[in-house]
């Protein structure tokens, strides 16, 4: 609701008081006073509902996120089930291991 004092309020009921007439004030008070309601009623929905999208969408983001970590998972597993064991690197290495040349003797 707008910033409005006691002075500014006192302004403005004199100056309806002059302009509607004391028949007709209380009426216009109490339509005033229904109509404030509903606007404040309305604004108060929307920042409801634009808070439920909000808090939506950070949850679809935080979602995404967990997807995104859960593939990162599945891949960094499916390259260590790839990768040879100690066991197994060291077997190839023995079998592909590189002999030296013989060493042949010079002929004078």
């Amino acid at each position: 609701m707008p910033d409005i004092g006691f002075w500014e309020l006192l302004l403005i009921a004199i100056v309806a008081l002059v302009v509607v007439g004391p028949e007709r004030l209380p009426k216009l008070v109490r339509v005033t006073g229904l109509w404030m309601g509903r606007a404040t009623a309305s604004l108060q929905a929307i920042r409801t509902e634009i808070s439920r999208e909000l808090r939506a969408e950070e949850l679809k983001q935080a979602l995404n996120k967990t997807v995104d970590l859960d593939e990162l998972i599945s891949m960094g597993s499916d390259s260590i089930d790839s990768e040879p064991t100690k066991g197994e690197a060291e077997k190839s290495l023995s079998e592909e291991s590189i002999k030296p040349d013989p060493i042949e003797k010079e002929k004078p």
